[in-house]
């Protein structure tokens, strides 16, 4: 995870722009390899199904990405926004395991992780998930009903202070 908070300070990476737009916005990886250039407009991503208006951070993330793009690829007719080095040539999308080692991790861990922390900073609303994340009713009740278990509620009192240091007789 440290990794990753540093990919994010490089702000004009591939890699930091994918994050983002998991992270702020939770899309999947089927919405990042279908986006095209042309989905970005007026701070918004225009997405099959819905629009999302898009956090600053994710937009600065964005143009800076689209810089790198520009500079590296000037000529490429792909429209799709994210490109490799091998889908730059033509004009497919790049696969969910480009994605998967340009993170350096499964997409679906950041996504999860996201949609789980609006679950519990919502209190378990799903409607607010739905309308957030374009979720269905039940998918969103899969991530809302996590909140206030009792297994949960005690884990994160158990890992959320400072790690205990070792004792000297637990040291060999």
């Amino acid at each position: 995870m440290d990794d990753l908070r540093g990919t994010l300070k490089d702000e004009a990476t591939p890699k930091a722009a994918l994050a983002s737009l998991i992270i702020f916005h939770a899309l999947t990886s089927e919405e990042l390899q279908t986006m095209l250039t042309t989905d970005l407009r007026d701070g918004r991503l225009f997405l099959q199904d819905r629009t999302v208006l898009l956090a600053n951070e994710v937009r600065t993330r964005l143009e800076k990405y689209r810089g790198y793009r520009t500079n590296r690829w000037p000529r490429t007719a792909n429209p799709h926004l994210f490109i490799s080095q091998t889908t730059a040539c033509g004009i497919g999308r790049f696969s969910h395991v480009w994605i998967n080692d340009t993170l350096g991790m499964p997409a679906r861990r950041l996504r999860e992780d996201r949609l789980l922390n609006e679950a519990e900073a919502t209190g378990g609303d799903p409607r607010r998930i739905c309308d957030l994340f374009g979720l269905s009713v039940g998918a969103a009740l899969r991530y809302t009903s996590t909140v206030d278990q009792p297994g949960i509620v005690e884990y994160r009192l158990r890992n959320s202070g400072p790690r205990p240091s070792p004792r000297a007789d637990d040291i060999g």
